[in-house]
């Protein structure tokens, strides 16, 4: 498995670190921004990159994404429900971002439940924006200094392991699949023999 990222050029995954990064860094949820620097990982063993690059291109992707959507947050926040709407306008999140602001916008870009919230109250809020700027720098930072450096050490491990499982679950998982399936056309037929039944009732 890792023999093709050994002949993967690391300008690929940078690239690919930075926008899974800058993405993420936006507030979109459900961004897998720690493949890329997994790959990224193997390639720093085997002398492609360095652990700097890699975290360069990672904080750069993911403080570019939170200014952005710090900029977006309130358009964005118009398409959104109007509960959402009250509560990032409300005196309230007003308080808390003045008070607690600075930590919130750094501990939010590591933690995903408070990553999207955050980024749109503080842009809808009125957070100053030289304090985001200082702050979500801080922020990004830490989460990709401390999730790549981590990869960097532990993941060739991760990776040998999950070839060594791979082919020891795939024929389990093969099996999984064909019960599924199995299943729903069992469901399909009964249930198109319940339609037929009905339908002769009817009649």
């Amino acid at each position: 498995m890792t023999e093709w990222l050994d002949r993967l050029s690391p300008i690929w995954l940078h690239l690919t670190t930075f926008v899974m990064m800058f993405l993420e860094g936006m507030g979109i949820p459900g961004i897998p921004g720690v493949l890329p620097m997994l790959a990224l990982a193997e390639s720093i063993h085997a002398g492609q990159t360095t652990l700097a690059e890699a975290i360069a291109w990672g904080v750069a992707g993911n403080w570019l994404g939170s200014l952005l959507g710090y900029r977006l947050a309130a358009s964005a926040l118009k398409r959104l429900p109007r509960s959402w709407q009250r509560v990032a306008r409300s005196p309230r999140t007003a308080r808390l971002m003045t008070r607690w602001g600075g930590l919130l916008v750094i501990v939010s870009r590591t933690f995903g439940s408070l990553r999207t919230p955050v980024t749109l109250y503080a842009g809808a809020s009125g957070y100053p924006w030289r304090a985001y700027l200082v702050f979500s720098f801080l922020g990004a930072l830490l989460h990709v200094g401390v999730w790549q450096t981590l990869l960097w050490r532990f993941g060739p491990a991760i990776l040998k392991s999950f070839e060594h499982f791979q082919a020891q679950l795939l024929p389990y998982l093969i099996g999984v699949v064909v019960l599924v399936v199995l299943l729903l056309l069992v469901r399909h037929r009964q249930q198109q023999g319940r339609a037929d039944l009905e339908g002769e009732g009817q009649s």
